[in-house]
C-alpha cells in the first residue's frame, strides 16, 4: 500500500498543473528606481528579424510548442534597455535624438526539453548593436547563455525569472562595455 501511495504522489508531482500558460512573462524593470537627471538622450531602435519570435520552445514527448513573450520582443527590449541605461548611465531615450543605438535581436530563446521525470533548459540571447554618432559608428555583438536542469516538471515561473535575469545581464554587458560607454558619451 505504501508503494501505491508513493507512486500516486510521484505521478501527481510529475503531472503538475494541467493549465498551460498562454505567454512567457519577462520582467526586466529595475529593482530600484532612479530619479537622477538625464545627462543625454539617445534614440533606441530595436529590430527582430527572426522568423519565429516566440521566446520559449517546449519539447515534450518529441512535440514542440511555443510561447511568445507577453509583450512583443521589440517593445520588450526597447523598454527594458531604455529603463536600464536611464538608471545605470543617466541616459534617456528620445526618438528625435542625433545619437542612435540600434539593437538587432539575433537570438533570444529558451529551449525546454521536458522529460518524464526531469527537464533541462538552454537559453541563448545574442544582440548585435550599432551606435551612430554623426560620423562614427560602433558595431558590436553581445551574447549571454545559460542552462539549467531539475527533477520533475519545469516551473515556468522559475524559467521566466531566470530568462529575465539573463536579459538584465546582457543589458549590463552592453552598458558596462568601455567602447559602448565611450560612444554613448559623445
Amino acid at each position: 500500500m505504501r508503494k501505491l501511495t508513493f507512486v500516486g504522489v510521484l505521478l501527481t508531482m510529475i503531472a503538475g498543473c494541467s493549465n498551460a500558460p498562454s505567454h512567457f512573462i519577462i520582467n526586466t524593470a529595475p529593482a530600484i528606481s532612479s530619479n537622477s537627471p538625464v545627462v543625454k538622450n539617445i534614440a533606441i531602435n530595436v529590430v527582430d528579424p527572426r522568423s519565429r519570435q516566440a521566446i520559449l520552445r517546449l519539447t515534450d514527448e518529441g512535440k514542440h510548442s511555443y510561447l511568445s513573450s507577453n509583450v512583443p520582443t521589440v517593445e520588450l527590449v526597447k523598454q527594458g534597455f531604455g529603463d536600464h541605461i536611464r538608471q545605470q548611465l543617466a541616459i534617456g531615450t528620445n526618438p528625435n535624438s542625433n545619437s542612435a543605438l540600434s539593437i538587432t535581436i539575433d537570438k533570444m530563446a529558451l529551449k525546454l526539453d521536458q522529460g518524464v521525470v526531469s527537464y533541462k533548459t538552454q537559453s541563448l540571447i545574442v544582440f548585435n548593436i550599432a551606435i551612430n554618432n554623426d560620423t562614427r559608428t560602433l558595431n558590436k555583438t553581445f551574447k549571454r547563455q545559460g542552462t539549467s536542469k531539475g527533477p520533475f516538471k519545469a516551473d515556468i515561473a522559475v524559467l521566466e525569472s531566470e530568462f529575465s535575469a539573463l536579459l538584465v545581464q546582457i543589458y549590463n554587458d552592453i552598458s558596462n562595455d568601455s567602447q559602448v560607454r565611450s560612444y554613448l558619451a559623445m
